[in-house]
């Protein structure tokens, strides 16, 4: 369900968003407490870049995390060159293309519990599920924004226990999520480096400095 623009402005006046994040031709503000972490063992990846098109340039633009180890949810931001429509006929595309990416790409068993398409200023399709890694039960929420010539895709993971309390920040941080007028030629030549693989790990960051401490 879209946020009315009273709830959306009152968790901005609340603080339930941080400062905004511009980068790679996108904006938004996150949710409060996300911070982006260190860069290089995700720089060049295609971690959470759901597209329609397998061939398409597409590279993981930003990792954020609100915290370390098991319980920390983490929030993506892939850019994808080519335009999504977010259209009735694209939404059960966008969501098996979304399952696809997580099995065939991350090597991730995602288990979709909704897949629709939202309206509004700027339409995107949401698929809504959950995997199990490591024990523990993740909800994953993927997003594909509506947008002519490239668009984003946002990735939000987190520990099913807090995902009630986590949905309405998240779904407010949405809302601000804007693209910028393509810039043809620097998208193509970044994505032109990515890996052939994607990192799995950057879904579930957290385990592995949890895993660490342990050993």
């Amino acid at each position: 369900m879209l946020l009315s623009s009273l709830t959306l402005s009152l968790l901005l006046v609340q603080g339930a968003l941080g400062s905004e994040l511009r980068k790679d031709g996108y904006s938004f503000r996150p949710p409060a407490g996300f911070r982006m972490v260190r860069q290089e063992p995700y720089a060049g990846t295609r971690a959470g870049a759901v597209t329609l098109d397998p061939g398409a340039p597409r590279f993981l633009s930003a990792a954020l995390s609100d915290g370390e180890g098991p319980e920390a949810a983490m929030l993506l931001v892939a850019v994808v060159e080519g335009t999504l429509a977010a259209s009735p006929s694209e939404r059960d595309d966008f969501g098996a293309a979304v399952v696809r990416h997580f099995d065939k790409e991350l090597g991730l068993t995602l288990v979709p519990d909704r897949v629709e398409r939202m309206t509004g200023p700027t339409p995107r399709v949401e698929v809504l599920g959950t995997l199990r890694e490591a024990g523990q039960v993740r909800t994953v929420l993927v997003v594909g924004l509506a947008s002519e010539g490239r668009h984003a895709v946002v990735t939000v993971s987190a520990p099913a226990a807090r995902w009630e309390e986590l949905a309405p920040q998240v779904e407010a941080s949405l809302e601000t999520l804007r693209m910028e007028a393509p810039t043809h030629g620097g998208l193509s030549r970044r994505a032109a480096g990515a890996l052939a693989g994607a990192l799995a790990g950057a879904l579930v960051a957290s385990y592995a400095a949890w895993r660490r401490r342990r050993h």
